[in-house]
């Protein structure tokens, strides 16, 4: 990864601007679960999309060149949120050549492609997508689970039992319901 300056500052200073509101808009809707919270955050997805379709449109995946890490991590982290499966599955498109380009992180790949293909009803591939529910919380079907930290680690990822601990350290459960 480079750490040099990023060729458009300005597009990376929008996606981590977006991220920052989606994650704020998050926390409050996972504390307040109301309708106004709620709106507030599909409104921060929908606008990361549309920003993100935009430079995507233009520029294809912004990878580190183009977006510096961390605008590249920014624009992960839009797509990854996105409530759009058809706009997931055109970023993960992306982010593939953007990896095989050196422009993107292995590790984006691995949540990205867990993402849209629990969204298709497929099994993931690397374990990182969970369901969270009244319940508990779970790791979504896994394909070939005896392989699953062999690939984790091609991924750059830890192994799949640590990950699982600190996943479930993290969660807020939300409140039972009688």
């Amino acid at each position: 990864m480079s750490t040099t300056r990023p060729t458009h500052p300005e597009i990376a200073l929008a996606l981590l601007d977006l991220k920052r509101k989606h994650r704020e808009a998050q926390a409050v809707a996972d504390l307040r679960n109301d309708v106004e919270s709620i709106a507030q955050l599909a409104w921060a997805e929908d606008k990361g999309t549309a920003t993100l379709r935009m430079v995507m449109a233009v520029h294809g995946w912004p990878g580190h060149t183009l977006a510096g890490e961390a605008g590249a991590d920014a624009a992960w982290w839009l797509a990854q949120h996105s409530d759009d499966p058809t706009f997931q599955e055109q970023a993960l498109e992306l982010l593939q050549e953007a990896v095989q380009a050196g422009e993107a992180t292995l590790r984006h790949l691995a949540f990205l492609t867990d993402r849209v293909r629990v969204r298709t009803g497929r099994p993931q591939l690397y374990g990182t997508a969970f369901a969270v529910d009244a319940s508990g919380v779970r790791a979504f079907a896994v394909e070939d689970p005896e392989r699953l930290d062999e690939r984790r680690a091609e991924m750059g990822l830890e192994p799949f039992d640590e990950f699982d601990k600190v996943v479930r350290l993290i969660t807020k459960l939300p409140p039972a319901t009688a």
